[in-house]
């Protein structure tokens, strides 16, 4: 993964060329167009603020020095800018750089003292040389006590733009607004070449939109790593055909990676904690909605509070992804009114995603007037194997270990009373905080029960082929990816019967009422000891998760991205019938 560094721009020219008066202009021009800027005013090493050297020896090393610093200089501004650009294109602009140097203290090419302003003029994205038209007379000498005549510097200048990469010249006998305007579009032109989206103030050179996909969690998060995570960049993915996809989302230090096409943006809030990180990620999704240009934005929502208000910072439209609106199961757990905000939030969105009927009809009489849409979550489409059906020698549970919303302390204590032939795997991660609760459990808990961590893809694949059905005892969800991910590999689902889960209804699955932990034990038993069943559950969980492909589900999200950024704001609003129901928009 390539970070995308901030631009290095150095401003360069002869003593007359006014480029100190060039810079602040040319920052300003820039910040109107969304950058962050941050400049650099060459004041000279500090043995240019102390007594002159003379001869050729001294020179050389006061040359070394003077590289040296400003090499540090410029790469300190550009960590620090990438930090504080929080997505944006950034620039840093110099007040003179390495080809000022080489010109002031008159170092051979190719000689020791001309290497560090060489490689320094490498690093730079782009140098202007601003070029004006000497006069005859001699000026006084140089920080180096050497008289110059403004020929002579303006022939040096020539000759060493003539060696260095990037040099752009600019003509300095303009007007100061014209030049700079000028300037503005030579640093336009080279975000362009680096295919930077985001710039100026219209599309790019491309005409594809700009997409925004924010999430909190992360694949390389190791607190969730949940099915959020490959949703969206299955999502992002889809729609990077179409359009400038950038996704934003918790990290512990800030910064941008390209990854398939995509831009990334972390935020630098896992520092924060798993618990206040999610706070301060919904905290900081308003201020980046206004510094980081987008077309449309699709939020999926984020615990507590889910919602962040997002709608009220941003003219684009905003599509609502409800991946892990828990406000209520919070209530229930904390008794902390988080639901309280979380309605609020929801009247906000005029677009809305959800997984399942059940949370969209809850959606609907939160937010009346939001145009919901239901879109599955996806999964690859498999071959079943008639072999396999009905065989596993393990019962799986697989998942975040959070233990209350997941149900574990309910699925330790089933396994215990229903005592099932067959061992049962935990495999999973979470938190330090749940993962010490959870071997707590087990140590409460002997027997056949093994939890064997983070299950990278080789091993989930492995663990789902050899189980002989799934077990998902939460007592929360929104879809259940990994239910789906065991139903393409022909194995039963036993759930709680959760109206969120009830897309899996003669799916193969058996349910059983919700938390009653008798009834579970009873069915893990009866799935444990009866192969034929298993064999006919998983024959209809093979074929129901054939409806559930990456390629249908995503097509969906491109569809509604597509509709939303193609068609004016007045006409966003889908019609309804007479009953007050949105049309559908979606299959």
């Amino acid at each position: 993964m390539n970070t995308a560094r901030p631009l290095l721009v150095a401003v360069s020219g002869p003593a007359g060329a006014s480029t100190s008066a060039l810079v602040p202009r040319l920052a300003g021009l820039l910040r109107e167009r969304g950058f962050a800027v941050t400049t650099l005013d060459d004041h000279g090493c500090f043995l240019c603020r102390g007594s002159a050297r003379r001869g050729p020896r001294a020179r050389r090393a006061h040359a070394l020095v003077h590289a040296g610093e400003l090499a540090v200089r410029t790469s300190a501004a550009r960590r620090a800018l990438a930090v504080r650009a929080l997505g944006r294109p950034a620039v840093v602009l110099t007040d003179r750089g390495p080809l000022d140097g080489l010109v002031a203290f008159d170092v051979p090419p190719g000689g020791g003292a001309s290497g560090p302003f060489v490689r320094l003029a490498r690093r730079h994205d782009l140098t202007l040389l601003i070029e004006s038209t000497p006069t005859t007379a001699l000026r006084g000498p140089d920080r180096e006590g050497t008289a110059r005549s403004p020929l002579i510097e303006e022939a040096r200048y020539r000759a060493w733009a003539a060696r260095l990469p990037r040099v752009v010249r600019l003509d300095g006998e303009r007007a100061p607004s014209r030049i700079a305007a000028d300037a503005s579009e030579r640093v336009l032109d080279t975000v362009r070449r680096r295919r930077l989206p985001d710039v100026g103030d219209g599309p790019p050179p491309t005409a594809r939109g700009r997409v925004v996909v924010s999430i909190f969690d992360d694949a390389g998060n190791p607190d969730y790593r949940g099915g959020g995570a490959l949703v969206v960049e299955k999502v992002a993915r889809r729609l990077a055909d179409d359009f400038d996809v950038t996704v934003v989302t918790a990290g512990k230090h800030g910064g941008t990676r390209s990854r398939d096409g995509i831009r990334y943006v972390y935020l630098p809030v896992r520092r924060a904690g798993p618990r206040a990180g999610q706070l301060v990620f919904l905290a900081l999704l308003p201020f980046l909605a206004r510094r980081l240009p987008h077309d449309a934005w699709l939020e999926s929502f984020t615990p507590p509070f889910s919602t962040s208000f997002l709608p009220l910072f941003t003219r684009a439209p905003v599509v609502g992804v409800d991946q892990g609106r828990s406000a209520e199961a919070l209530w229930r757990r904390y008794h902390i009114p988080f639901f309280l905000v979380e309605r609020l939030g929801l009247r906000c969105y005029r677009h809305i995603v959800v997984m399942n009927e059940a949370d969209a009809s809850a959606v609907r009489r939160l937010s009346p007037r939001a145009d919901v849409q239901v879109i599955a979550n996806g999964v690859q489409r498999r071959q079943i194997d008639d072999a396999r059906l009905g065989g596993g020698d393990h019962i799986l549970f697989l998942g975040r270990i959070d233990t209350w919303v997941k149900g574990i302390d309910l699925l330790l204590e089933a396994y215990r009373r229903g005592r099932p032939p067959l061992p049962l795997v935990l495999a999973g991660s979470g938190t330090q905080t749940e993962e010490r609760r959870l071997a707590a459990l087990l140590a409460a808990h002997p027997g056949s029960v093994r939890w064997v961590g983070f299950a990278g893809e080789e091993l989930k694949r492995d663990l789902l082929r050899d189980s002989a059905f799934l077990v998902m005892p939460s007592r929360h969800e929104t879809f259940g990816l990994v239910a789906l991910e065991a139903m393409s590999y022909g194995k039963p689902v036993l759930h709680f019967d959760l109206p969120a889960l009830r897309w899996m209804s003669d799916g193969g699955d058996v349910a059983v009422p919700p938390f009653d932990v008798a009834a579970l034990g009873d069915r893990m038993r009866m799935l444990a000891s009866d192969e034929a069943a298993r064999r006919a559950l998983g024959r209809r969980a093979g074929h129901a998760a054939q409806r559930y492909t990456w390629e249908e589900m995503t097509g969906r999200y491109l569809a509604l991205t597509r509709r939303l950024i193609d068609t004016p704001a007045a006409g966003r609003r889908p019609r309804k019938d007479r009953r007050g129901a949105p049309w559908p928009t979606s299959h």
